[in-house]
């Protein structure tokens, strides 16, 4: 038995067509530890979640998240743009012991709500807009194609009650806002997102953008981290990410991402690691804290993240390469993505 930090993630692609439904891969992998450049990560397939095609139009579970609560895994689908009623489902538990997943269809608060974008992240946090806090699922729908309409993100919540609510984050939501044909962050995409549970706070989530083709006017760079304002639902100033190998030159990938923080609570061991997951596979991590490399200065997205409010400190933060996840090697579906990602600290043998 060995205790470390294992991602959990799910394909996007109907491993059986002869079968009813959408049956999709759930994988499990030992998240490379710090130090690591470049290493082959097999995964295991840990079983298939099935939903059924009348549950939602839109089946691709890209967002997961780890209840600090429970330490168990779910998802949530990511949305449709134009999909009406756009129907967001939760699914869980995804992770070891793996049983049968439950899925619920969160009713619609308003009635009329409809979720932005075609892409998703996920994770779950404290909601602060009530005194008691409760853990509720947040998501974030997002849209990177002006083909498709605006660029942007909005942020929603849903209750972990069965079947739940589902609601959009916003102080002075718009009709359009509600209806999901506008963001509530116009120019500002992302599709990974992390809360930090271990110190919560209203402004303690962050969201990853790993693309080069979808940025707005608006926003100078490419690749980068936005801060969460878990009240409101607002995105911060990018924090551009750089490349930790390239002598800082900014980090230009073109692949959708799923992001994690890998300690949720104080029983896990170690230092807070802040992990994305590539939908190529590559596992990178983001440098915590500033640090100079051969007269290189990396730097680390902590200023950014513990600056007030919105707020963020130098702007820029470094990415290094962990790993690389071979899901062919497990049976992986070839074409398929795996990007959505939670972290689980668990052993090796019972989960």
């Amino acid at each position: 038995m060995v205790l470390r930090y294992y991602g959990y993630t799910i394909g996007d692609t109907d491993a059986n067509p002869s079968l009813a439904g959408n049956q999709l891969q759930v994988f499990r992998f030992a998240i490379p530890p710090a130090g690591s450049s470049g290493v082959t990560v097999i995964p295991e397939l840990v079983g298939l979640v099935t939903v059924p095609t009348s549950t939602s139009a839109s089946f691709e579970l890209e967002g997961l998240g780890t209840n600090p609560v429970s330490r168990r895994v779910s998802a949530v689908n990511e949305p449709k743009l134009g999909t009406d009623p756009d129907l967001a489902i939760r699914v869980g538990a995804v992770d070891r012991p793996f049983g049968s997943p439950s899925i619920a269809t969160p009713t619609r608060t308003p009635s009329n709500l409809n979720r932005f974008g075609s892409e998703s992240g996920a994770d779950f946090g404290r909601d602060f807009s009530v005194s008691s806090q409760p853990v509720v699922l947040y998501n974030l729908g997002s849209n990177d194609d002006s083909d498709e309409g605006p660029i942007g993100s909005s942020l929603y919540k849903i209750s972990t009650s069965t079947p739940g609510t589902i609601s959009l984050v916003d102080s002075t939501p718009t009709a359009a806002e509600i209806a999901g044909t506008t963001p509530t962050n116009p120019g500002k995409y992302a599709d990974g997102l992390t809360v930090d549970n271990l110190m919560p706070g209203r402004y303690r989530a962050l969201a990853s953008d790993i693309r080069t083709i979808d940025d707005a006017a608006t926003d100078p760079t490419k690749n980068n981290l936005y801060k969460v304002d878990l009240l409101t639902g607002q995105l911060s100033a990018p924090i551009a990410l750089y490349s930790s190998l390239a002598n800082n030159r900014p980090l230009a990938l073109n692949l959708d991402s799923g992001l994690a923080f890998t300690r949720i609570s104080n029983s896990d061991p170690g230092g807070q690691r802040l992990v994305g997951l590539l939908e190529d596979g590559k596992v990178i991590a983001i440098q915590p804290t500033d640090s100079v490399v051969n007269g290189v200065t990396r730097y680390g997205y902590l200023d950014d993240f513990n600056a007030p409010g919105l707020g963020i400190g130098d702007g820029r933060a470094s990415a290094f390469l962990l790993g690389r996840v071979d899901f062919a090697a497990a049976g992986g579906i070839p074409g398929a993505d795996y990007e959505g990602l939670a972290i689980v600290y668990e052993d090796s043998v019972t989960g």
